[in-house]
């Protein structure tokens, strides 16, 4: 399609969108406000990926940011500020961040595949990427005839646990978040940590025969917690590049500018450690048949790459 075809098809709609952010302040939103700046969005989006005037992805950048202000002003950080804007916004951060999030997620899955062969064909191999105490637990809490595998977790022991997941869960992401400001070295270096990781202990653990318990765990919730970690990686290597290289800005503007693209990532990721962290509580430990996990697990990481792949095509 031609940018004045485009400008004439939509123009009246975008005309429409901006009366309804400058009108009277304190009026309450159309109820069909939220789809209107998903097409805006949606838009934007679609100017950017067919290289249309930089005059006209100004004006929908500018009708962007006032939808944003207008949907969350005065709100607080509230889950439903934070469902709002994830279910607003996720897909076109996806879209806008594409390349760094192909680049996360081949850098963690392509290490982690190495590593994995590497354990495979020298076991010991694990200890240039654990201590020895670390591997003695793991070993424990995923032995078929050890104590934590025959031992029933108390519903209290779950909600618990729960709360153990979102911590570490959360506290992973926004180090990775944090660490662009360190020049991208601070987002990067968790995101190789946590791939030789996977990587070494999956291995192991193959090793040992344990595979069994281990990825009829691992399967479902780490659908979402790995992949939200690619994605608080690549956040996090976007702030650190256009810290790195902020073109004709300030390095202090070129960063603000990063992170207005990259907030819609942040919450994504937000929203899908806490998913996984309650996966990981309640479902994960249940103490049922390996092929429903499998079952289910296939499901989840189905829905999550559909996602995946659909935001970063979001303007195609």
């Amino acid at each position: 399609m031609k940018q004045s075809h485009f400008v004439k098809t939509n123009e009246q709609r975008w005309q429409n969108f901006s009366q309804l952010c400058l009108g009277e302040k304190g009026k309450e939103l159309p109820a069909n406000f939220g789809q209107l700046y998903r097409q805006i969005c949606h838009d934007l989006a679609i100017a950017r990926s067919r290289h249309y005037s930089p005059s006209l992805i100004e004006k929908l950048d500018n009708f962007v940011t006032l939808g944003q202000s207008h949907l969350y002003r005065g709100e607080n950080l509230s889950l439903r500020a934070i469902y709002r804007l994830f279910k607003q916004s996720f897909m076109q951060g996806l879209f806008e961040n594409r390349y760094y999030l192909w680049l996360s997620f081949g850098a963690f899955f392509g290490f982690a595949f190495i590593i994995y062969l590497w354990v495979i064909f020298d076991p010991n191999a694990v200890y240039h990427f654990l201590d020895v105490q670390s591997v003695k637990s793991i070993e424990k809490m995923y032995d078929p005839a050890g104590s934590v595998q025959q031992e029933a977790r108390s519903s209290g022991a779950n909600v618990m646990m729960l709360g153990v997941y979102i911590y570490n869960n959360i506290g992973i992401a926004f180090q990775m978040f944090g660490g662009g400001a360190l020049f991208g070295f601070g987002a990067v270096l968790p995101l190789l940590f946590n791939s030789f990781y996977f990587g070494a202990i999956s291995a192991h653990i193959v090793h040992l025969g344990y595979q069994e318990t281990f990825f009829s765990f691992v399967i479902t919730h780490g659908s979402f917690e790995l992949t939200a970690i690619t994605i608080a990686g690549a956040a996090g290597g976007k702030i650190g590049f256009n810290l790195l290289n902020p073109g004709q800005f300030s390095r202090a503007y070129a960063v603000k500018k990063a992170g207005k693209t990259v907030l819609p990532l942040i919450v994504g990721a937000f929203v899908m450690l806490v998913l996984a962290a309650i996966i990981e509580a309640f479902w994960s430990p249940l103490d049922i048949p390996s092929i429903f996990k499998y079952i289910a697990g296939s499901l989840c990481w189905f829905y999550v790459l559909r996602v995946f792949y659909r935001g970063t095509r979001y303007g195609h």
